[in-house]
């Protein structure tokens, strides 16, 4: 378990802000699985979901992280990549939380970061940052067409289409896990930052 003295030791404040997040060994830091999420703990932390591949999906703040958890927009989205864990990193000084969370988020660039989730649409995912939706790359890598994809997720082309010409402004989770089911993949594989895509 890392303890308050450890986080303090890892992560300090002076003149040149934040030190470098490189020094935090993720490994070492205390985690349970999301779907425990009532046990997780009532205390000022960094949080970071974790996926089966020790890749970072997302990074969050909060000075209560079980009542964060409660209700968190991100939890939909975690539970469609499978197997994640929270690990905490843990600060007993919560006015640095903010800071302390745009650096790390910086250093570690987690996918999750770059998605939103918009309360006034319901269950959907809007870009926060340029994103591309890589339908298309996907589709064509398990050699489908147009009209078999939308066959099997049982939508018209003409949907189809629009994904991946990029005109659907926000895509609904329940759309997106089938789109997973169907191509094998996970919700990560879907997505690329705009400024990654080389156009010809």
């Amino acid at each position: 378990m890392t303890s308050l003295r450890d986080s303090r030791a890892m992560i300090s404040k002076g003149k040149e802000g934040i030190v470098n997040p490189s020094n935090i060994d993720l490994q070492s830091l205390p985690w349970l699985p999301l779907e425990e999420k009532t046990a997780f703990p009532s205390k000022p932390a960094i949080y970071f979901a974790i996926d089966s591949l020790g890749n970072i999906q997302y990074i969050g703040r909060s000075s209560n992280v079980r009542a964060r958890w409660g209700k968190h927009h991100k939890y939909a989205q975690l539970s469609l990549i499978g197997g994640v864990k929270i690990a905490y990193l843990f600060i007993d000084l919560p006015e640095l939380l903010p800071e302390i969370e745009s650096a790390l988020i910086a250093h570690f660039d987690p996918p999750l970061n770059m998605i939103r989730t918009d309360a006034n649409e319901g269950d959907r995912i809007r870009s926060q940052l340029p994103l591309v939706f890589k339908l298309k790359d996907v589709r064509l890598q398990r050699g489908l067409s147009q009209n078999e994809l939308a066959r099997l997720c049982e939508m018209s082309v003409t949907n189809i289409q629009k994904y991946e010409q990029q005109k659907m402004k926000s895509i609904p989770f329940d759309t997106l896990a089938l789109f997973c089911e169907v191509l094998t993949c996970e919700p990560r594989d879907l997505f690329e930052k705009a400024t990654n895509i080389k156009r010809d």
